[in-house]
């Protein structure tokens, strides 16, 4: 069988094809699957920038945490530090794309919220559940002032 590089991989299909281990009936899944899994996802983890990892935080993690919670606070501020700058300290003034106003959603009109693309190029997404039109930004980190 031929082995697959890590650009084969998906970051979020990786975190799924951990979740189904985990959750399988077989003993021997639940052990080694996510042993297998986690070593893959380590390696696409190191390559994504500081705002991929921040989005990652947001929509994997934070899903994951009681509202209002302690939790749910580390987790939002470690996400919009990870989205504002390489390093630093967090100041109170400090914005990022993810602080700017988006354009209204071009196919129900709704809000847009701002997504850093993991396994793509950044978009914005459409808030209103039964729309999710995503539309395609081409705004890179790099060119960003700092």
């Amino acid at each position: 069988m031929a082995q697959a590089s890590d650009e084969d991989f998906s970051v979020y299909a990786l975190l799924e094809a951990q979740r189904r281990f985990a959750n399988s009936k077989r003993l021997s899944d639940r052990f080694f699957g996510p042993m297998c899994i986690a070593g893959l996802l380590r390696k696409c983890l190191a390559k994504l920038t500081d705002r991929q990892v921040g989005q990652l935080v947001s929509d994997v993690v934070a899903d994951e945490l009681r509202v209002l919670s302690p939790e749910m606070e580390i987790c939002e501020h470690a996400a919009r530090r990870l989205f504002r700058s390489a390093g630093g300290s967090w100041a109170e003034d400090d914005k990022s794309a993810m602080d700017e106003d988006t354009p209204p959603c071009p196919a129900c009109g709704s809000e847009t919220t701002y997504h850093v693309g993991i396994d793509e190029s950044d978009y914005l997404l459409c808030a209103r559940a039964d729309c999710e039109h995503k539309e395609p930004l081409s705004i890179c980190a790099d060119d960003e002032d700092d």
